[in-house]
């Protein structure tokens, strides 16, 4: 289970929230893979939206 952690906590590419600026892993803004939300905010809603690509 280590190893799903660790994805998890690195993510596949790093976000921005477009709302309060903090940088953080794609994984640590999404609990299905399919809705993501700012960890620290939760203003920041959807890629492209809320949130973009670093």
């Amino acid at each position: 289970m280590q190893g799903l952690q660790y994805s998890r906590d690195q993510g596949r590419d790093l976000l921005e929230c477009r709302h309060c600026g903090e940088t953080f892993p794609e994984g640590q803004a999404t609990t299905d893979g399919w809705h993501y939300a700012c960890p620290e905010c939760e203003e920041g809603r959807g890629i492209g939206d809320g949130l973009r690509r670093l």
